[in-house]
């Protein structure tokens, strides 16, 4: 399969293939792809008579004619086939539009593009796979996987460059935090940034004045200030997002998870285990970061004690739902109450 890199450097060559095959996790990445293909081929100015997009559900016969197309005074004659299920299609749908594929004249490109479906080389059954193999054979297939870690810290600093700024890796790191793993939020928070910067560094400060933190994010500072046994920052955290319009069952709801977070990283290292077997076993997947944040989060507060804090968080969260109480109020009570039981070495 071609990488980004490689995408680029074969649209570079002008030696087209007759189908391009774009799909994955990345959204954001799948339509950028898309887009620098079809620019490619179309010169930036496709019309109505060498351009052609059909949606889930079109009659494989009106893809077969525009097919055939001979392009108006040259070029190529491209064909879009936006989110189309493969693996839901009729057989006998499949096997002509595999038919018209393999039998394409030398003008007409075909761009499969999967720009919302939800479809990865794991989750594709028999029918895509077949696509799959077809066009990593005959033409050129890209599945963008979604972006974690470093390589997303990478990017980042990429695209600090292509606004004329640069971003060290650690200060990416700290966006990402800010904001999460999405490309699309990243990439409006990056525009932002890069306006503001105006040619000099992103720095951590420029974060923190202008990005506005996801309410995830937000609730985990939380935890970090309870588990560091500050309750002043605590309680200002607590009234930032109720200022927010944040509930209190949604803040108990991810302040548990960190919780969780922590316990199983604790629970992991105690039993010997790599972070990437415990982010495996519980699925973590992209969110591993998660697990060695709060690692490092928990190293003066004991096991006993993060047992007790989530037993103190359930027992809130049952109160709301079965008792008539002041929400605040008992949020604001259990997080001085938390914060007493991260400083507890008495079961040591």
């Amino acid at each position: 399969m071609f990488n980004e890199s490689e995408l680029k450097k074969h649209l570079s060559t002008g030696q087209f293939k007759n189908i391009y095959l774009v799909f994955g996790e990345e959204k954001m990445l799948v339509k950028r792809a898309v887009e620098q293909i079809e620019k490619k081929l179309t010169g930036g100015s496709a019309n109505d008579f060498n351009y052609h997009v059909f949606a889930d559900g079109a009659a494989i016969s009106e893809i077969s004619v525009s097919a055939d197309i001979i392009p108006f005074m040259g070029g190529y004659n491209v064909i879009r086939l936006n989110d189309v299920d493969i693996d839901k299609m009729k057989s006998d749908d499949f096997d002509a539009l595999m038919k018209i594929l393999k039998g394409l004249p030398d003008t007409t490109v075909v761009i499969i593009a999967m720009p919302t479906l939800e479809l990865t080389s794991k989750t594709a059954k028999s029918q895509m796979k077949k696509l799959i193999a077809f066009a990593d054979k005959s033409g050129v297939c890209m599945e963008l996987v979604h972006r974690t870690g470093l390589a997303l810290e990478r990017d980042l600093c990429k695209w600090a460059k292509a606004g004329g700024c640069s971003m060290s890796e650690l200060t990416a790191h700290t966006l990402i935090q800010y904001v999460g793993e999405d490309l699309n939020l990243l990439n409006t928070e990056m525009k932002k940034l890069t306006a503001y910067a105006d040619g000099r560094e992103i720095t951590p400060e420029m974060i923190e004045l202008l990005v506005t933190k996801s309410t995830e994010a937000s609730i985990y500072d939380l935890f970090g200030f309870i588990i560091g046994g500050n309750t002043d920052k605590a309680m200002s955290a607590i009234s930032a997002l109720y200022y927010e319009g944040v509930n209190g069952m949604t803040i108990l709801s991810v302040l548990s998870n960190a919780y969780l977070d922590a316990y199983r990283a604790r629970a992991g290292v105690d039993a010997g285990k790599k972070m990437t077997e415990v982010a495996a076993d519980f699925s973590y997947g992209r969110r591993e970061w998660v697990l060695n944040k709060a690692l490092k989060q928990i190293r003066a507060v004991t096991t006993p004690s993060l047992r007790r804090s989530l037993d103190a968080i359930l027992d809130v969260q049952t109160r709301l739902v079965t008792e008539s109480v002041d929400e605040r109020t008992e949020v604001e009570k259990l997080v001085c109450k938390l914060v007493l039981i991260a400083g507890d070495k008495s079961d040591e």
